[in-house]
C-alpha cells in the first residue's frame, strides 16, 4: 500500500508503468521480454504481460490470485503498487469524472503485450460479445480487441475466419476429435509482419501460431472460449468460460468471412490525421472502435505535440529512442517502455533524441456518450 501523499506526487507526471507477467498456459515470451528489455529472453510460459489494467486474469489451468493481471505502477523511489489505489484514491484526477462515472475507478480498457514460442500456439478460439456477456456472464463487456504486430519469428502466421460458411454441428464433431488441422484448413491463413495493424470484432473464430508477438488492446474482460484443450493444462470443460457447450457455441460466428473484409477491414491500413515537420500520427482502427477503445500510432522524427484535451490514455514506446517533455521535465520512452497519461496532465511534446524515428502507440478507453 502507498501513502495518499505517495499517489499524489505522481499525479502531475506521466505515471510509469512497471513489468506485469504471469504464468500462462501457452509457451512464449521471448520476444516479449525482449520487447520490454529483460535480460536473458526466453520461452518459459511468462508469455503475456498485461500492461495498462483494472482487471483481474484467469488463466485456465494456473494459480489465480486476487491481483493477478492488475497492472502495477513504479513510485519515485522505486516501490510498485496497484494501478487501483491511485484510481480509487485520484478518480478525478486520474481518469476524470465523467469516465468515472460510466465505469467507477477502472480503465475501462485492457492493454497486453504476448508472445507465442517455439513449437507454442494459441488454441482455436473465439471471444463473445458485449450482448452475450451481459446474458450469459454477467459483464457489460465482451471482447473486441486490435493487434499491433511488434515482434515476428520465422513462418509466424496466424488462422482468421472462415473461407466457407461452416455448420456448428460440424465445428463441434472436429472440437470433440480435437482435429485443429481441420479446423484451420476451413480458416484464413495470414500472415502478419511487424508494423501490421488487425482489428477483430466479437465473435470470430481464430487462432495464433509460434512467432507472433503482439500489442493488443481491448475490451477490459478475459473472456476466451477455448475449442481446443488437448496438450494443455486444462480440461475440456474449463475452456467454455465456466458456460455448457451448447451455450458457449452460441458466442461464435460460423458464417462465411469474405475475402475482401479481411483484407481491407480486418487487415488495417493505418490512417494518417495529422502531419507536422515530418512527424506523423495515424489512426489505427475503425470508427466503430471508439465504443470499446482507441489506437493511435505517432512517428517522430524531431518533436510533436501532444494536447491535453484527449483525456486519459496509455503511451507505449515501439521503437526508437525518445523523451515526454513538459512541465515535469523530461520522460526517457523508448522501446517497451510504458506511461499512463492521466486525464489532467497538461499538453507535452515527445521528442526524439536518437538517430532513428521515435515510435509509439497511445491507447485510449471507450469515448464515453
Amino acid at each position: 500500500m502507498a501513502s495518499k501523499s505517495e499517489l499524489q506526487a505522481l499525479l502531475n507526471t506521466p505515471i510509469e508503468l512497471a513489468r506485469n507477467t504471469y504464468l500462462h498456459f501457452y509457451n512464449g515470451g521471448k520476444l516479449r521480454a525482449e520487447f520490454v528489455g529483460e535480460k536473458a529472453p526466453k520461452d518459459d510460459f511468462r508469455s503475456e504481460e498485461w500492461i495498462f489494467s483494472t482487471n483481474r486474469t484467469l488463466t485456465p489451468g494456473r494459480p489465480n490470485p486476487p491481483t493477478k493481471g492488475i497492472s502495477r505502477i513504479r513510485l519515485p523511489g522505486g516501490k510498485r503498487v496497484l494501478i487501483t489505489e491511485l484510481l480509487e484514491a485520484f478518480p478525478n484526477e486520474t481518469i476524470g469524472p465523467v469516465h468515472y462515472a460510466r465505469f467507477g475507478a477502472k480503465l475501462g480498457i485492457l492493454v497486453k503485450i504476448f508472445d507465442v514460442g517455439a513449437n507454442a500456439h494459441i488454441p482455436v478460439h473465439w471471444h463473445p460479445s458485449p450482448e452475450f456477456s451481459k446474458k450469459h456472464l454477467n459483464s457489460p463487456y465482451g471482447k473486441n480487441e486490435a493487434w499491433v504486430v511488434v515482434g515476428t519469428r520465422p513462418g509466424a502466421k496466424a488462422w482468421i475466419g472462415w473461407k466457407h460458411d461452416v455448420k456448428k454441428e460440424t465445428f463441434r464433431k472436429w472440437m470433440e476429435a480435437q482435429d485443429v488441422a481441420t479446423m484451420r484448413k476451413h480458416m484464413w491463413e495470414v500472415k502478419p509482419k511487424v508494423g501490421d495493424v488487425i482489428f477483430l470484432r466479437d465473435s470470430k473464430v481464430h487462432s495464433l501460431g509460434s512467432g507472433l508477438c503482439i500489442l493488443e488492446p481491448q475490451e477490459p474482460t478475459d473472456w476466451n472460449i477455448l475449442a481446443e484443450w488437448k496438450g494443455y493444462p486444462y480440461r475440456r470443460e474449463d475452456g467454455a468460460c465456466g458456460l455448457d457447450w451448447d451455450t458457449a457455441l452460441e458466442a461464435a460466428e460460423f458464417t462465411a468471412m469474405p475475402k475482401d473484409y479481411l483484407r481491407n477491414y480486418v487487415m488495417r491500413t493505418p490512417q494518417p490525421i495529422r502531419r507536422d515537420d515530418g512527424n506523423v500520427e495515424y489512426d489505427l482502427v475503425p470508427e466503430e472502435a471508439r465504443k470499446y477503445f482507441w489506437l493511435r500510432r505517432v512517428i517522430v522524427q524531431g518533436k510533436l505535440a501532444i494536447p491535453n484535451d484527449r483525456g486519459f490514455y496509455c503511451v507505449i514506446g515501439i521503437g526508437g529512442e525518445g523523451q515526454l517533455q513538459g512541465p515535469w521535465g523530461a520522460k526517457k520512452i523508448r522501446r517497451g517502455k510504458s506511461y499512463f497519461i492521466p486525464v489532467t496532465l497538461p499538453a507535452y511534446e515527445i521528442v526524439n533524441v536518437g538517430k532513428k524515428p521515435l515510435e509509439v502507440v497511445c491507447c485510449y478507453p471507450p469515448a464515453v456518450q
